[in-house]
This record gives structure tokens, C-alpha cells and sequence, in this order.
């Protein structure tokens, strides 16, 4: 091939005056502008810098090596092409490296002299301590380079051509999983760069690579020591397509990027996620990306929040490659939303090899095709026929050969159960937190997964805290994608400490290893203090004060930083703590031989009441002095039921509005984004306001609608609010929005609300505090807003076991009165909670706090009818049939009617309720039951699901008390292994109920059902979508489980 040296002297001669690059002028104080480098400036200073290395260090001998370390200017490409042309080859360590990383380099490459910037010469110095033979010398400055050069006779003119197998520059790989190694770049790299812009294509398809190639001016935010930054030298020589250059006297902060952008007007950004990252966090950061073409990134993966704000205000290209394969072609993406996978071009020979673990992972292999005109890879390793990337990829769930990374095989970590956990996704996930600058899944030869978490520069030194409270969603958002055995506890999250951040490879990716050796005490500790907690303790003898005492100590492990505040009346659900933190506290407690389950934890969720608990589980006796439900429920309404007396009568009912705007509170989940598809969907709706938790609650809306197919969501009609109804103006960022709202709204839907049927009431007490500050809002409003709040039929499901039950066997029906009878709630705290915040409201309306309310009473909830949409697996239905899956056993009854709603169709009904609830009555809660109108045994479903596994599984039909004893059985000694199969072993407490209500069975015996139903003419008479409504049958009950997928 052509030498790159002789290319340079051709373009100077032929366009001396072309722009090869824009660097900033010396002077550069962020005021001045950029310089052009033309190619006759090029040339000159390659000229410059030959002549000074033969002058220092005599000219090179065959293929010998010349290490540079600089600053990242222009001076690199200088270095590259002026070594080349005196017989060089220039090895490139990063500045990032350690001490032995870089002698390592040195020494396997037999390099003895080093060339740097003046910033390092005191860097390499203290190479030379360990290597004696190294000669230094500091290169001149880039204006010494650029003054007029005459060559003289011993200037060196270099070689006019190179064969395709020898090496012209050596880089190295990243060294996250050890020490770097050198990999040498062959001619043949560099021919078939010059090529690859003719690289094959399907009918109508462009190469992404061929955007980035040739583009009109990219500016660069990658090193030259990397291999991204060698793909813009290569641009500029081949292409003749210029670059523009950081001044490399100043951190590449996201401002200085945004400063370049609007001066120099690229037509492309390339940088590495970490900066494109910050830039998104910056206030002007999108509207200035706005301007650009494109943004292209590689190198390590893209925060989801951040490249789906990206993808909306200009195309997002995503890179891959690495120094031994230089980049693997792939295909421009037809759907902008695709963002995060590639398409490979058929001429890069990629094949997507399963791994044995996860089927559903797959390593990337590069395998040589006949001629392999386009495959950098075998030019550096001509002895091979496949090149395995250990990069691992997932496919689109529905779009076949679109591919994302997801990790390395060497990120696997495997846990001390030999689990193995793919930390990348979760951290990604936690990465996507504007306070969060970088974060590292921890858990390699320990029992439970763990994070440290590298706060953003705004927010180190934080208290710890306060920054997990911040972050919380995120972790929980991550944990509910991960197994129960990798998801990581509020004990187990590591905050970095300022003087120590993230070890980074050059393209700014973490590097794993080195980041872990770090903190390798810190870590050490972590775990050890978790793992004493778990220590066996024989408590059976112990006084009640001593288990007290190791409930108290149990409980501060757990919790961890949390415990800053607990005392021994402190709700430790209202502390913070979530169902695997009670799972884990109720394994340490039995663990010390005290008989403890997690139930115990949700029902005691305080030291003295836990304590108390498992004192009294020694001698089967009960607590003393418990307090009723009923009490609890009375209290919690008492407390939240202060309204202040009016000074005026209320107002009078208003008529509907012409159009109406909405408040949604909790638009993300499957219902809530329903609701938001139908209110979209209907012309009486201006305005709708979405208030979620989630920092990214755009992102993740428009996500769920994807995965629906609810199509697009119009920004001019739907608003965004980040906060929670239980912190005061909705814990809304800036005041205005609150008062903004407050004007603005006409009707209410609290559609937010955890789904934990293990919690107990207190655990709910913060969205019960916020229904009351619904009620609060509505009252100081101008449009005193209607309040529609989506209820639950387990708020009523102990009817019959308060009321009589017929002694003629005739069907119960429950009614859609309002009833404020606390003994009514099914015995559990998620029904118990929904009573009381419907009580709340009912009692805020009797006050004339507020105009008007409506509660719907939502029964069980299914997959989409009409729509697409997974049913979520983690609800009972589904853990019950996976878990018959891995038993082969089906039970052959269910102790009530099936009366489920599809949620499309329950949403459908939400806002038909809404709408012709709104301001019907001043002095009555209107009550729905938003239940099926139509009902079927579960009988008539079994046996089109035995049916459906019937190709693969023999799945026997048995009782249903056989199916719980069962179990029960493997329940005592489960692994985390049998809980991740069988799921109905998590909600072993709701399927032994079931059979236990009396308002599912009389005498306890199968088939002996007391026909329970929920009168819906109420709902009916005023729902299309509920008159409509047809029974739950055998073809939904197969779109649901071919969506399940197991």
C-alpha cells in the first residue's frame, strides 16, 4: 500500500491550502478561535518532526519502536507519520496507565526510547527508575512544529510503500481485565480503510460507518492514542474530511464541548458516552446537539435516558469496535428508536454464537469470509479464521438481526452460589441518574450482589444517605429486571469517595478490575459486615431483652446507612426497607434459630414488634397487647383526616368543562400508560400532566407505549413532572409548577400506588399521607378538580366473612356503595391501605374540603386484549403457571370466579368513569367496581393451558390444597435456583389464603365455592367499555402465556 507519509506529501502539492484540521490557536483563553491546519502545514510539520527524531535519536532500524506520550493536540499525528517516515514505529501508551501497565508494554514491544509532551516528562521519569536503558526527550511545541521547515540532505523521506502484513503504528487494548497488551496495526488495516466506503449494502441501505467517514467536519472527543482517535486520522488523509480538535490544554468538560460546537459549526460530534452524558445533563446540552447531523458514540454503552432525549432532537449513531478489530461494519438503522442495537453488514462476517449459560445471550464472532475484502481483524491476526469479540449481544425481542450489547464474557461475576450475574444492564440503568457519574456492580465470590456508585462531580461528599434515597428508584427499576439472587440491597451500595474515583481506559469505559482493586478494602468490609449479620446465633434460650437485642443489631445490618435514623418504634418499611430486605432479615432471624418468615417482618415492622413476634413464636404463643386492624386503620384515617373548617360553604358542582386537563399521577406503569393512551385518544382532553417518581419518566412512557404498541406521544399535549404526592408541592423542583397545576387542573386520577401484597398497612402510609395532599390540592384550587381514585376490590374482599353468607347457597354480591367499615378490607396491607385512603377522601368531601370523588374498585388485572404488552410475570397468575411449568403439576381450581379485566380495556373504562363521574355529586363518593361483568370458572381455562405446553411438558391437573402443600414442601429448603423457576414460592402466603377466605369457600372443601360477585351495573350503565366487555377466554389465555414466553 501506499505509505501514509507519501500521501501527505501528494495532498500538500495538490491541495496545499485544504484544511486537514481545525486545531485552537495557542492563545486559546475560550474567547479566541480555532486555526486551520492545511495539509501544506501537515507536511511541514511531519517534516519537522522526522528531521528532529533522527537528529535525537538516530534513525530507526527495522520496524523499530518509538513510544509518545502527549497531551491530546495535534502533535500526535505529527509524531504517527514523522516516526513512520524516519523508520519507526510509534507505540502509544495511555497516559491512563498505570506504572507497570506501561513498562509492560514496554518491554513486550522492546522499546528503549520515549518521546512526551513537557506535561510528562516527569511521568516517564519515573519509568526510567524501573528501566534504566530508556532514553527521553521532550518534543517540541506544536508552534516550533509549525514554523517553516527546509529539509536538509539528512532528512529523513521515508518509504514510498508498505506490504499489507507490516506493522505501521501499535497500539494497545484497555487493560480492564489486566494489564494492556500491545496489538500491532498492519498496512492492510489502513488499505482497507481507504475501501470501506464501498463496502456492499442491501437495496436502499446505507453504512453507518459511512456517515461518520465522510461528513463535512466532525469534531473529535477521542484520544489519538486510542483507536477511535486513529479512525479521524485515517478520515482526514483518505477522506480529506477535516476534524476538529479540544484545546488539549483544558479538561474535555461537556461545556467546552458545547463552546467548540457553536464556534466551529461541525457537522458531527464523536465522543466517547461518559462526555456525551454530561452534555445531556447540561441546560442548553440538547438544543445545542440540535445543530449537529449527528452525534456518534462507541466504545462502551449509552445511558437509555440520556440517548433516547439524544435520538429526539437529532440522529444518534452507535459505534462498535476494538483495537484488535479496528470497527465491524454495520448497517444505518431504519427505526431512530433503535438506537441502542446493530445490524451487521453481511461483509463483516459477524456470527451470533449462543452462550452456554443464557441462550439468550449471544457472543459476537467474527469469522473469515473468502476474500475478506472488509475484515480489519485478520490483517492484525492473519493465522486465524474467527476472531471472538467476548463481546455478548441480546436480539430485539421483535425485530430479528437488530443486536445490543449487553457486557463482556470477563464482566460475568460470579457469586459465591456459583450464580453468575451480567452486571452491565443494571449499571447502565443506575448510570442514567443525573447524579451518578459512573456505577460498578460488586458481588464476585460473595452471596449477594452489591454497587458502588460514583456520585456525578456536583453531588461527591453528599451525604450518603440522602444520595441512596435519590437514587432508590433506579436501584429498585434495575433490581425488578435482575433474578432475586442479583439484585443488590440498600446494605450492599457503596458511595466513592472524592479522592478515589472510577479507574477509566482511555475511551473513558470503566475499567473493572483496577476500580475493584481500588476499593478492594472497602469492599472487603462491606461484605464482611453483612456476612456477620448473617452468623448463626442460637437465640432459642435467650431471654425476650437479648432477642431484642439481636432483632435491634439484625435490623442495622439490613438496613445500613437507613439504620442513621431507626429507633426501636421506627417503621423500618417507612425507613426505607423493601421486600428483599425483609426476605434477607427474615433468613438472618432464622438463621439464629428464631422462626421468623417475611410475612412476620411485614406484619411486625418494627424492633419491639418484631422482637415481640418471634419471643412469642418460641412458646406458640401471640404478641401481647396487639391492636386490632381495625384500630390501625381508624388511626391512620384520624391522622390524615384533619381538614380545616371552611370558612364559606363549598362550592356548587360545576358543569363539565368544553375540554378537560387531566392530572395522571402514575402514567408509567402497564395501567397507567393506558390511561394516557385513551386520554390521548380523547378529543374532550386538552391538556395532560404526568407527575412519576422517575427522573426519566419521558423516557420510560415513551418505552411502554413502544413495547405496546401505543404508538408516539405528543409532546404539545402530555407534561412531564418529576416528584411524589407525599412530599410537600408534590416534591415538585420548582414552586411555579406546583401553582401552575393547581390552576390549571380539572380532574385528579391517582393511579399511583406500590403493588406489595405482603406489606403491611404502615409500609403504605406515604401514598396515603399523598391522597390526602390530592385532597389538599383540589381544595386550593380554583377548578376544585375531581378526584378519581383507582381502588381495589381487595378493599372490600372480607365482605363476606363480615356480612352473612346466605344459608340457601345463593350468590353473594357485593354492591358499588361506598362503605367506610374497616373490618371490610381483605386481611392484608395493600387492601387495608386502599380503604383508608378512599376513606380519607370520603371524609374530605363530607368536610367540603373537595367537590367530588369517585373510587374505582379495580379487580384482578390482565394482559392487553386488543393491545400488545406483556402481562407482568411477576403477578400470581403468571408465577403460578411458570411454576407449574418446572412441577408439572396444574391445579385443577381456584377458589373464585374468573372475573379478570384485560388493562387495555380496564383503561378504556377508567376514563369513561372518569369523564361521566366528574362533579355528580357533592355529597357521596361514587364507587365502581371495575370488575368483569362476565365471569368463567378457572375450569374452563385449564384445559386449553394444558393444551398449550402439551409439545413439551406433560402437565398433570391435581387439587388445588395439593398444589399449595407442595409447595410448601419445597418452600422449607428452596434455593435461590428453585425460587427463580418456581416464583409462586415468593407468594406462598397469598396462595395458602386463597383457600382460607371465607369469601371463597365454605367447609374449606374443593368445589364448594360460594359464588362471590361484584355488582357492575353502576359501572355498566355509565361505561362503553364495561357494557361491552366480554368474557375472559381460551384465545386470550394464549396470547398471554406466547407472551410470557415460557
Amino acid at each position: 500500500m501506499l505509505s501514509p507519509t507519501v500521501l501527505v506529501d501528494r495532498l500538500a502539492v495538490d491541495k496545499p491550502n485544504d484544511v486537514w484540521a481545525k486545531t485552537p490557536a495557542t492563545s486559546f483563553q475560550g474567547e479566541a478561535g480555532w486555526e486551520d491546519i492545511t495539509f501544506s502545514l501537515l507536511k511541514n510539520a511531519v517534516d519537522a518532526t522526522s528531521d528532529f527524531i533522527v537528529r535525537k535519536f538516530g534513525p530507526g532500524e527495522t520496524e523499530e519502536v518509538l513510544a509518545y506520550m502527549g497531551i491530546n493536540d495535534i502533535r500526535y499525528p505529527f509524531v504517527i507519520l514523522g516516526a513512520l517516515k524516519a523508520g519507526y514505529r510509534t507505540l502509544s501508551p495511555s497516559p491512563r496507565n498505570s506504572k507497570e501497565g506501561n513498562l509492560a508494554l514496554l518491554k513486550t514491544t522492546k522499546c528503549s526510547k520515549f518521546l512526551c509532551s513537557g506535561e510528562f516528562f516527569s511521568h516517564i521519569a519515573k519509568l526510567s527508575t524501573s528501566m534504566p536503558s530508556l532514553q527521553m526527550l521532550q518534543i517540541p511545541t506544536v508552534d516550533e512544529l509549525l514554523m517553516p521547515f527546509t529539509p536538509a540532505s539528512t532528512t529523513p523521506k521515508g518509504r514510498a510503500s508498505y506490504s499489507d502484513h507490516e506493522t505501521l503504528i501499535i497500539l494497545h487494548t484497555s487493560g480492564t481485565t489486566g494489564l494492556p497488551k500491545p496489538i500491532h496495526i498492519k498496512a492492510g488495516v489502513f488499505s482497507t480503510f481507504e475501501t470501506i466506503t464501498s463496502i456492499p449494502t442491501p437495496p436502499g441501505r446505507t453504512s453507518t460507518h459511512c456517515s461518520l467517514l465522510l461528513t463535512r467536519l466532525v469534531l473529535s472527543v477521542t484520544p489519538f492514542f486510542h483507536i477511535f482517535g486513529i479512525n479521524f486520522l485515517l478520515r482526514a488523509l483518505h477522506y480529506q474530511k477535516p476534524i476538529v480538535l479540544l484545546p488539549a490544554d483544558k479538561p474535555p468538560t461537556a461545556e467546552l464541548i458545547l463552546e467548540c460546537i457553536v464556534k466551529t459549526k461541525p457537522s458531527a460530534l464523536a465522543s466517547a458516552p461518559s462526555m456525551i452524558e454530561d452534555i445531556c445533563r447540561l441546560p442548553t446540552g440538547l438544543s445545542v446537539l440540535s445543530t449537529l447531523d449527528f452525534v456518534f458514540y462507541g466504545g462502551a454503552p449509552l445511558a437509555e435516558a440520556c440517548g433516547n432525549q439524544i435520538s429526539e432532537v437529532t440522529s444518534l449513531y452507535n459505534g462498535i469496535g476494538s483495537t484488535e478489530a479496528f470497527f465491524m461494519p454495520t448497517l444505518r438503522l431504519k427505526d431512530p428508536k433503535d438506537w441502542q442495537y446493530f445490524e451487521w453488514n453481511l461483509e463483516a462476517g459477524m456470527v451470533m454464537e449462543p452462550t452456554e449459560e443464557n441462550p439468550n445471550l449471544a457472543e459476537a464472532v467474527i469469522k473469515r469470509r473468502p476474500d475478506g475484502k472488509y475484515q480489519f481483524a485478520f490483517w492484525n491476526f492473519p493465522e486465524l479464521q474467527e476472531w471472538r469479540t467476548h463481546d455478548l449481544f441480546e436480539e430485539h425481542p421483535t425485530k430479528k438481526g437488530l443486536w445490543k450489547f449487553v457486557g463482556r464474557l470477563d464482566d460475568i461475576i460470579v457469586l459465591s452460589n456459583g450464580e453468575k450475574v451480567n452486571p452491565v444492564a443494571f449499571e447502565k440503568i443506575v448510570d442514567g441518574h443525573p447524579w451518578v457519574q459512573g456505577a460498578l456492580m460488586l458481588g464476585a465470590g460473595h452471596f449477594q450482589a452489591g454497587i458502588l456508585i460514583e456520585p456525578s462531580k456536583d453531588h461527591q461528599g453528599d451525604d450518603k444517605e440522602e444520595f441512596i434515597d435519590k437514587i432508590w428508584p433506579l436501584i429498585e427499576e434495575a433490581n425488578a429486571e435482575y433474578p432475586a439472587y442479583a439484585r443488590v440491597w440498600r446494605s450492599t451500595i457503596m458511595l466513592t469517595k472524592p479522592e478515589k474515583p472510577f479507574k477509566r481506559a482511555s475511551k473513558g469505559s470503566m475499567m473493572r478490575q483496577a476500580t475493584c482493586k481500588l476499593y478492594e478494602t472497602e469492599i472487603e468490609q462491606l461484605y464482611k459486615t453483612q456476612e456477620m449479620a448473617v452468623e448463626e446465633s442460637d437465640a432459642a434460650g435467650q431471654s425476650n431483652e437479648d432477642v431484642q437485642e439481636l432483632v435491634r443489631k439484625t435490623v442495622r445490618s439490613v438496613l445500613g446507612s437507613r439504620a442513621a435514623r431507626l429507633t426501636d418504634d421506627a417503621n423500618i418499611f417507612q425507613l426505607g426497607a423493601d421486600s428483599l430486605q425483609a426476605l434477607q432479615l427474615s433468613r438472618i432471624l432464622t438463621s439464629s434459630r428464631l422462626k421468623c418468615n417475611a410475612k412476620t417482618v411485614y406484619d411486625n415492622p418494627t424492633v419491639v414488634q418484631l422482637a415481640k413476634a418471634v419471643s412469642a413464636s418460641k412458646k406458640d404463643q401471640s404478641p401481647e397487647n396487639a391492636v386490632s386492624r381495625e384500630e390501625r386503620m381508624s388511626a391512620m384515617i384520624y391522622r390524615h383526616s384533619r381538614f380545616p373548617k371552611l370558612v364559606s360553604p363549598p362550592s356548587p358542582p360545576k358543569s363539565p368543562p368544553a375540554t378537560f386537563n387531566v392530572l395522571l399521577i402514575g402514567s408509567t406503569g402497564s395501567l397507567g400508560s393506558y390511561i394516557l393512551k385513551e386520554l390521548l385518544d380523547t378529543p374532550d382532553i386538552s391538556q395532560i400532566f404526568c407527575l412519576n417518581r422517575s427522573v426519566s419518566a419521558r423516557e420510560r412512557q415513551q418505552k411502554s407505549f413502544d413495547d405496546r404498541g401505543l404508538g408516539s406521544i405528543s409532546p404539545s399535549r402530555v407534561q412531564y413532572f418529576t416528584g411524589e404526592t407525599s412530599a410537600p408541592n408534590f416534591g415538585l423542583e420548582f414552586p411555579h409548577d406546583f401553582a401552575s397545576l393547581q390552576q390549571q387542573t380539572d380532574m385528579i386520577i391517582i393511579n399511583a400506588w406500590p403493588v406489595n401484597f405482603n406489606s403491611p398497612l404502615e409500609a403504605f402510609e406515604p401514598v396515603i399521607a399523598g391522597t390526602k395532599q390530592c385532597a389538599d390540592f383540589s381544595s386550593g384550587s380554583p377548578r376544585k378538580p375531581h378526584i378519581v381514585f383507582i381502588s381495589s376490590v381487595a378493599s372490600i374482599l372480607n365482605w363476606a366473612a363480615v356480612r352473612h353468607i346466605p344459608e340457601d347457597g345463593s350468590e353473594i354480591i357485593i354492591g358499588e356503595d361506598w362503605d367506610p367499615d374497616n373490618s371490610l378490607p381483605a386481611k392484608q396491607g395493600y387492601g387495608e391501605s386502599k380503604h383508608v385512603a378512599a376513606s380519607i377522601l370520603s371524609n374530605a368531601l363530607h368536610a367540603g374540603h373537595i367537590n367530588s370523588v369517585a373510587v374505582l374498585r379495580v379487580g384482578q388485572l390482565a394482559g392487553a386484549a386488543e393491545k400488545s404488552g406483556v402481562w407482568n410475570r411477576q403477578e400470581w397468575l403468571p408465577s403460578l403457571l411458570k411454576t407449574s411449568t418446572a412441577t408439572l403439576h396444574l391445579p385443577s381450581f381456584l377458589p373464585f370466579p374468573i372475573d379478570w379485566v384485560p388493562t387495555d380495556l380496564a383503561a378504556r373504562a377508567v376514563v369513561d368513569l372518569s369523564l361521566s363521574s366528574y362533579h355528580r355529586s357533592t355529597t357521596t363518593v361514587q364507587t365502581f367496581n371495575l370488575v368483569n361483568p362476565h365471569t368463567v370458572s378457572w375450569s374452563f381455562l385449564v384445559p386449553g393451558i394444558q393444551e398449550f405446553y402439551s409439545p413439551t411438558r406433560n402437565i398433570k391437573i391435581i387439587p388445588y390444597t395439593d398444589w399449595v402443600d407442595e409447595l410448601k414442601r419445597v418452600s422449607a429448603t428452596a434455593t435461590d435456583e428453585q425460587i427463580e423457576q418456581m416464583p409462586a414460592l415468593k407468594l406462598l402466603d397469598f396462595f395458602e389464603g386463597l383457600n382460607k377466605a371465607p369469601a371463597a369457600s365454605t367447609g374449606g372443601e374443593e368445589g364448594k365455592q360460594v359464588d362471590v360477585r361484584f355488582a357492575t351495573g353502576h359501572a355498566v350503565a355509565k361505561s362503553k367499555a364495561m357494557a361491552g366487555m366480554g368474557v375472559i377466554n381460551g384465545r386470550m389465555m394464549r396470547k398471554w402465556m406466547e407472551e410470557w414466553g415460557f
